[in-house]
């Protein structure tokens, strides 16, 4: 087999799985991550479709069942806290023939990580610098100084890739972004609503509780914003200060949640926008999961099409004997037209996503009182559905 020492940009859900498969097929995987632990926070993500069939190849349903958080309903309440709309959700796990699982980004990354045994090289707290490339190996320069040579190098290192822009260019070429801000964290001894997924409304902004334990609550804050923010990446005091600005007089429980942002040690902050690409790879480099194809979280998908990603780029890997010019394509042409597909369904939810209005608020409240009955359940998660993209057995 050629090209096995391969270099993935990331620790994050899409470069563990690839590690996992690698691993699997007979690579030589290494992980260079540039937080200095696994990252902790993100927000809940539906766990489904060819996600859930490649955590089943992997063998790690059990261990995803045991942080399922197993959320009772969805319901939305207005300042007062009583319910306007709502749906239960184990009826619609149920619909899903119980193949879902709701899941913290964070949680899933985690039990992934676990599953490679310490069979993987992982390398935290540091950074590509400088990449060159010649026809048989990739040269790396990493923030502490060390030069390394891989024969392959990919890109899982989000939204924000690190890879994609020291490669393709700047982040503005090919991020479109959805008029939206979303913010995470966790907070201590906070009285909520048992497993109900709790969301208030007022026009243009939504934020949830969840419960993760009787210790500790979720919260899940969104809001429009026409315009980008101007404020850095890895600013987190400033990305706070913006979410407090945005919610300390919406109402509901906001002051109380708010209160809890500055001892949170998961905080999480980003805008919602989609990475649109012709191409995923250049020579020797390729990109895989948010990096060259987020699909954003409109989609309800990012988490489990990573995956599916990683699972699709380390099999034809291996059916190409390693021969990568052949596997980047084959990746392409499998999984690119199935990307495309779900960044539009995407796109055309973008517009409703968070009611602007107080009578699209009411508008919505209906609909998921229509929706809590199984016939509108099953069309409503058809979009969950990945039989377009029948998974290979590698």
């Amino acid at each position: 087999m050629y090209n096995k020492n391969v270099l993935i940009s990331g620790a994050g859900i899409a470069g563990t799985a690839l590690a996992f498969w690698l691993n699997r097929f007979g690579f030589n995987p290494t992980i260079i991550e540039y937080a200095p632990e696994l990252r902790k926070g993100g927000y809940a993500i539906d766990f489904m479709g060819a996600g859930f069939d490649v955590a089943e190849k992997m063998g790690i349903i059990p261990a995803l069942q045991n942080a399922d958080l197993n959320i009772s309903s969805i319901a939305f309440v207005n300042k007062d806290n009583k319910v306007k709309g709502s749906m239960n959700y184990q009826k619609i796990k149920k619909a899903l023939n119980n193949r879902a699982f709701t899941l913290l980004r964070s949680d899933l990354a985690k039990i992934i990580y676990q599953s490679l045994d310490g069979e993987t090289e992982v390398i935290f707290g540091d950074t590509i610098t400088e990449i060159e490339q010649d026809e048989e190996k990739v040269i790396v320069t990493f923030k502490s100084g060390i030069t390394r040579s891989f024969d392959l190098l990919v890109g899982a290192d989000g939204l924000h890739s690190n890879v994609r822009n020291l490669i393709f260019g700047a982040e503005t070429q090919f991020e479109k972004y959805y008029g939206y801000y979303t913010s995470s964290f966790t907070i201590d001894d906070f009285a909520d609503d048992g497993r109900a997924f709790s969301m208030f409304n007022v026009p243009g902004k939504q934020v949830a509780v969840y419960s993760l334990n009787v210790e500790k609550t979720a919260t899940f804050f969104i809001f429009s914003s026409p315009e980008k923010l101007n404020y850095k990446y890895h600013d987190i005091e400033t990305q706070k200060r913006i979410l407090k600005n945005e919610f300390i007089n919406a109402g509901w429980k906001c002051v109380a949640l708010l209160s809890g942002i500055d001892a949170t040690s998961d905080f999480y902050f980003d805008s919602i926008s989609q990475i649109n690409m012709e191409h995923w790879s250049k020579g020797r480099i390729i990109l895989v999961g948010d990096a060259g194809c987020c699909p954003s979280l409109l989609s309800g998908k990012g988490s489990t099409l990573a995956m599916v990603g990683a699972y699709i780029l380390a099999g034809e890997l291996k059916l190409a004997n390693g021969d990568y010019k052949m596997a980047f394509t084959e990746y392409e042409n499998i999984f690119k037209p199935f990307i495309d597909k779900k960044q539009k369904s995407a796109q055309s939810f973008a517009k409703s996503f968070v009611p602007k209005s107080n009578f699209g608020i009411w508008i919505r409240n209906q609909a998921f009182r229509i929706m809590s009955f199984p016939l509108f359940t099953n069309i409503l998660f058809r979009q969950f559905n990945d039989k377009a993209l029948v998974l290979k057995n590698y």
